[in-house]
């Protein structure tokens, strides 16, 4: 079963219009040509699509995130606690920035 052809047969069905096979096939034709060019004549095969460009970027940062090691001045927690005679203070890892990860 040719899709274009069921598409075609229907359309001139309901629109009440009597065509030969051949006048059928002409019309076949020209809606797959039509079908096929439609991305390029409208500009999008040739315009980029922002979603691939965030879905690379999204992936970059991803394999970067996951590349990182585990910070050693604060064990992977982001933050550094000194402990003093009296009290102790806790602050951001100056290393990692407080992500845990460097």
């Amino acid at each position: 079963m040719n899709y274009w052809d069921e598409c075609v047969k229907e359309a001139f069905e309901d629109a009440g219009i009597k065509a030969t096979k051949d006048q059928i096939d002409i019309v076949i034709s020209w809606v797959e040509g039509a079908h096929d060019n439609y991305g390029m004549s409208h500009g999008h095969d040739c315009i980029p699509n922002p979603l691939y460009e965030e879905i690379d970027s999204l992936k970059a940062e991803l394999k970067k995130e996951r590349n990182k090691q585990v910070c050693r001045e604060c064990n992977g927690r982001g933050l550094i606690t000194n402990h003093g005679p009296v009290h102790s203070a806790t602050s951001q890892c100056w290393n990692c920035r407080g992500e845990g990860k460097k």
